[in-house]
């Protein structure tokens, strides 16, 4: 399997990722947001001081001596006591905007409103950047009311100092809580990674011919899955590797003796000094070689029967067509035993398996009922359809007629008849049960329909 390149092929790092990313994302929205609150809050703070210094400074305008005065109250100015060495800068105004008191050149926004009690801006004065706040204050004369203003000014640096200290307080806070989380999410991850790890750690320490399915409920129920398919997988490798060592046992039993007979067979006809003697080894010889031909034969049938039942493909096989098939083609071998071939199959009949394996097992069947039923037999290829099952029934008329009790023995490899011809494997009819097996279907011995001879039905699903 192949990934994006950005991307680890640690499980961990990829949950991490995941889960981390997007807490880092929040993060930085969370601190931007910060910033903007603790702005908020020492705008509001600043404002609150500016304009208490106001109030304090329009209390102590009033008309004296024939004028409008103006007393600066100590605690007006102390408000802004700060480390941060801010300047204040005040200016009161009366009703035609002459400066009474105060900075010259500290001006209040023009116009100002018709009608406003306070009002906050921000302005420069000189080369300092400010937060400033006008105050309208009534002054009471002997000639009537008069309204006056003032405003007072104060440089940023305490407001962007409280900035910074409330920002970075809350920058630390929610740097400790990812930190947190992010160990959190490792320690967690790392836990739940556990049995994961502890299950490769079984699978790479279970030895090679060993296949005992693992424990799925040892894991989580997302990976459970993967080890029931791991386990199901190891099932069916030891099976055929079972079926492999089986028919490697087996070929090996049933070569070496025949191999034994035939290198004795060949010591005593150099020996010999008759040439009639030595001729009758040389025809036991060729017999032997003809009966190896034919097991090595069915051998690397079986051979293949094993390996299409790993890798099992079906297809729409008509049965009658490869009965009359297979049946044309034994027809010169059969007439030269002496038996009669006969095909009973007028309708297509359409099964549901691998029309090479199909034909191997037609095959056997025709060729085994060739081999044992002797001569002046006849043997006959039936196809008919019989509750959703395409049936193939090959029979004989000879007298291999085979006990009930010893028929499935029969299918079984390496097993024999009793009246079975000489030069036989034995494997002819297990190739066609395990090849009906492969497709769900039956390969059974049943009684002949003429109470004589030999019959074998084979039974594959309908299409």
């Amino acid at each position: 399997m192949t990934g994006s390149g950005l991307r680890s092929q640690s499980l961990r790092v990829n949950l991490m990722l995941w889960l981390f990313g997007p807490v880092v994302a929040i993060l930085g929205v969370s601190l931007l947001l910060s910033l903007a609150s603790a702005k908020r809050q020492a705008t509001l703070i600043m404002d609150r001081q500016i304009l208490s210094s106001a109030r304090m400074i329009a209390e102590q305008t009033r008309f004296r001596e024939g004028a409008i005065r103006v007393v600066v109250p100590p605690a007006a100015l102390e408000l802004f006591a700060t480390d941060s060495h801010d300047e204040i800068s005040y200016a009161v105004f009366g009703s035609d905007g002459t400066l009474i008191a105060g900075f010259p050149g500290l001006t209040p926004p023009a116009p100002l409103p018709a009608a406003f009690d306070t009002l906050s801006f921000a302005t420069r004065f000189r080369t300092e950047d400010m937060m400033a706040v006008v105050v309208r204050q009534a002054v009471i004369t002997p000639d009537g009311t008069v309204p006056v203003t003032v405003m007072v000014g104060e440089t940023l640096k305490a407001r962007d100092a409280m900035v910074r200290s409330l920002w970075q307080r809350g920058f630390l806070e929610q740097a400790a809580l990812v930190v947190a989380a992010a160990l959190s999410i490792w320690i967690g991850i790392t836990r739940e990674l556990g049995p994961i790890v502890r299950l490769r750690r079984a699978v790479l320490d279970k030895p090679a011919d060993r296949f005992e399915p693992f424990n799925a409920a040892a894991v989580q129920s997302e990976i459970r899955p993967l080890v029931e398919a791991l386990n199901d997988r190891m099932a069916r490798l030891a099976a055929y590797l079972d079926r492999q060592r089986r028919f490697l046992d087996s070929s090996a039993h049933q070569m070496r003796t025949p191999l034994a007979v035939m290198k004795t067979q060949v010591g005593l006809a150099r020996r010999s000094r008759d040439p009639s003697e030595t001729a009758l080894f040389l025809g036991e010889i060729d017999a032997g070689l003809t009966a190896m031909s034919r097991l090595t034969s069915q051998l690397l049938t079986l051979g293949r029967v094993e390996h299409d039942r790993a890798q099992l493909a079906v297809e729409k096989v008509d049965l009658a067509e490869i009965a009359r098939a297979v049946a044309s083609q034994i027809a010169p071998v059969a007439l030269d035993a002496g038996v009669d071939l006969a095909v009973e199959a007028d309708a297509p009949c359409v099964v549901v398996a691998s029309a090479i394996l199909v034909r191997e097992a037609v095959a056997n069947l025709v060729d085994n009922a060739v081999a044992h039923a002797g001569a002046a037999a006849i043997a006959t290829l039936t196809v008919a359809k019989a509750d959703g099952m395409g049936v193939l029934t090959v029979s004989d008329t000879g007298h291999g007629r085979i006990a009930p009790a010893e028929r499935e023995r029969l299918f079984q490899r390496f097993q024999r008849g009793p009246s079975a011809a000489r030069g036989g494997s034995g494997l002819g009819l297990a190739i066609v049960a395990e090849i009906a097996q492969m497709f769900a279907g039956r390969a059974e011995a049943i009684d002949p329909p003429g109470g004589q001879g030999f019959a074998v039905r084979l039974s594959l699903p309908l299409a």
